[in-house]
């Protein structure tokens, strides 16, 4: 089935700039981007044409860092630091989790947010509770999203009524992740919480199992100096809080670190070196003040970087919130240590990281690519309406850096999906 959409087209093929392609026509082809040519090619003159009039089409967003269970939990106690934002807000929201009735209640409106927001595509944390991560997994599942979902595991350092044996977390990680194998758009994700809330003997089998059932790893790295401290103390044979991730088997490719901001040279040599991600959170990193994430550095560096709401850390599932973020606090690093050498981040680049960046992870899991307007990508777009009267004679991009900015979900007038309209 062939579509045609005509509008102004904005991406980031490249992070240097964005390209901008006005009065473009859009060949789109069983979900996929096929071209975008000046005018309707005469083999499909007689298709009818979406015009999108002088409106912004642009890559849909991706969120690579969310906690579906703190979905009610944003803006709550954010004035703590993130170990007592855990005990006191955080752990006991997920032990609600129980209860698969209250699950059923929360996670389709998670699942509407994101679709309202136009994060089309994202990697999810559940909670230990397998029951109920399952019915997360279907509610994403019915909104029409893709995504990758995680059952947390957590055997130590953690609440009672959330703490599982070493044996049973795993189980259920097994079992959650087999389970999931009949769902169409949504897959598995091996989730360690993070390494203080994991023994050495259930991370290591949680590589083990991520590696015989081929599955991607999320978790948490270096948010905060304190944390880091506590890692060393836990993980004594390991040379640093990144090596014990690799110590397990759960660095590689396939491997999404979250924060990321207290990293040595050779923490992010390793990075480098097993191809993993680290994504930012720049919302949830200012929220609980734990550091800023030297973007700039680590993409000078050549590490691969995605972006993340971190929900309900993060007060948005807006990523078009967290682009904007991540510009600012790239200058705000610059500012606070000039000793450093910090560079600021381009609106470029952040963009280039919520789209390219973020859509890689996904190419790289055999969902094909995605992330920007190229030939064979999906067709993931949102068409962006700032209602501006044409008097303005604002250009397209002015339009886009302004929707980044000042715009909201009400200016996002469609949300297609592999060529689908949600």
């Amino acid at each position: 089935m062939v579509t045609l959409y005509k509008g102004n087209f904005i991406d980031t093929p490249t992070s240097d700039k964005f390209r901008v392609r006005e009065n473009g026509v859009a060949i789109v082809e069983d979900g996929k981007f096929l071209s975008l040519e000046t005018k309707v090619p005469a083999r499909f003159s007689s298709l009818p044409v979406k015009d999108l009039g002088g409106a912004m089409v642009i890559p849909s967003f991706i969120d690579l860092h969310v906690h579906a269970p703190q979905y009610l939990q944003m803006g709550a106690g954010l004035d703590l630091g993130l170990l007592d934002w855990l005990a006191h807000h955080t752990f006991p929201g997920e032990s609600r989790f129980a209860d698969e009735d209250y699950a059923r209640k929360i996670y389709p409106l998670f699942a509407a947010e994101l679709l309202r927001q136009g994060s089309l595509r994202s990697v999810v944390y559940g909670t230990v509770h397998l029951a109920s991560t399952l019915i997360l997994a279907q509610a994403l599942e019915k909104a029409g999203l893709f995504a990758f979902v995680g059952k947390v595991n957590m055997d130590r350092n953690a609440p009672d009524d959330l703490k599982e044996t070493t044996k049973d977390s795993l189980k259920g990680s097994d079992v959650f992740c087999r389970r999931l194998a009949g769902l169409d758009r949504v897959r598995p994700i091996v989730t360690p919480r993070f390494a203080p809330s994991c023994s050495q003997k259930l991370m290591e089998d949680l590589g083990v199992l991520s590696k015989r059932l081929n599955l991607p790893v999320q978790s948490h790295l270096s948010e905060t100096l304190c944390e880091a401290q506590w890692v060393a103390e836990l993980f004594p044979k390991s040379r640093s809080y990144t090596h014990v991730y690799n110590d397990c088997g759960l660095l590689g490719p396939d491997s999404l670190m979250a924060h990321a901001i207290y990293l040595s040279d050779e923490e992010i040599g390793l990075i480098v070196e097993r191809e993993a991600t680290l994504v930012h959170c720049p919302s949830a990193n200012v929220n609980l003040s734990s550091g800023i994430m030297p973007l700039g550095r680590y993409l000078d560096r050549g590490v691969k970087l995605g972006l993340g709401s971190d929900v309900g850390a993060g007060h948005t599932l807006a990523m078009y919130r967290a682009v904007v973020q991540t510009v600012q606090v790239s200058k705000l690093l610059r500012i606070v240590q000039p000793q450093e050498n910090h560079r600021a981040v381009s609106l470029s680049e952040a963009f280039y990281v919520a789209t390219m960046g973020n859509g890689e992870f996904f190419t790289r899991q055999g969902w094909g690519p995605c992330g920007a307007f190229e030939p064979g990508m999906s067709f993931d777009a949102l068409y962006i309406d700032m209602g501006l009267p044409e008097a303005a004679e604002i250009s397209a991009l002015t339009q886009l850096e302004r929707f980044l900015y000042a715009g909201d979900d009400r200016h996002i007038k469609a949300r297609i999906l592999a060529g689908r309209e949600l």
